[in-house]
């Protein structure tokens, strides 16, 4: 029996909500120095937006403040209804690129504008945008989350014990509010790289620190599947 999803001789239709998050921080750049953010967004997103079968796909920056942001770069539809050809297969990959290609103007756009980490407001962000499609809420993050805003700066902290995690988690999320992300998650892609500054010992200490943040706090699940 054929389902709404499947259009005699076609292909199955996608129906997921999906959204980039872009870290335009400094430690992001293409170099040595950095951990490559474009280069790792134009690796990883084709096969996320394949995978996760995104539909829609929306865009954030991470900036300095993220929430406040002047960066925007309208929302796309990977299989609009619009065309009516049964085999979508050309069609998305017509609109997959278009989709990479607004990732990476919003990546510029994060650079070049109030150039920062706000990481928690960049999903703050995203936890604005409208959600019209079925299931989970797949959100892709390239960013090392090296948190650094206006009022919070992670490098300022020591993770090495659960009560400095907990003054740390407290000193992030106190006064600015969670972002409402239900039914979504989250999908890490350069986590704690900082260009190869950063020791093995402090990248585990921020993933405890940021599973607190995220799956207790946001309560979102969090996938490396992506890894580097």
């Amino acid at each position: 029996m054929l389902t709404a999803c499947e259009p005699p001789g076609g292909s199955e239709r996608l129906s997921a909500d999906c959204a980039v998050v872009v870290d335009g921080s400094g430690s992001g750049q293409d170099s040595d120095d950095g951990f490559r953010a474009k280069e790792k967004l134009k690796a990883t997103l084709p096969r996320f937006l394949a995978d996760k079968k995104c539909k829609y796909v929306s865009y954030a920056p991470i900036t300095s403040a993220s929430l406040a942001s002047s960066c925007q770069v309208p929302r796309i539809d990977i299989d609009p209804d619009s065309d009516t050809r049964a085999e979508r297969e050309g069609l998305w990959s017509e609109t997959r690129f278009l989709a990479e290609a607004a990732a990476e103007k919003m990546l510029d756009c994060a650079r070049k504008r109030q150039p920062g980490s706000d990481v928690l407001g960049g999903l703050d962000r995203v936890a604005n945008v409208p959600r019209d499609g079925d299931g989970t809420f797949h959100v892709l993050v390239i960013s090392d989350f090296e948190q650094a805003d206006a009022d919070f700066k992670l490098g300022r902290y020591e993770l090495d014990t659960q009560a400095r995690r907990d003054e740390a988690v407290d000193a992030l999320v106190t006064g600015r509010g969670l972002p409402k992300l239900p039914d979504t998650t989250v999908y890490r892609v350069g986590f704690g790289m900082r260009g190869g500054k950063t020791t093995p010992e402090r990248v585990e200490q921020m993933g405890q620190f940021w599973q607190q943040v995220l799956e207790k706090e946001v309560k979102v699940d969090v996938d490396d599947g992506y890894g580097a």
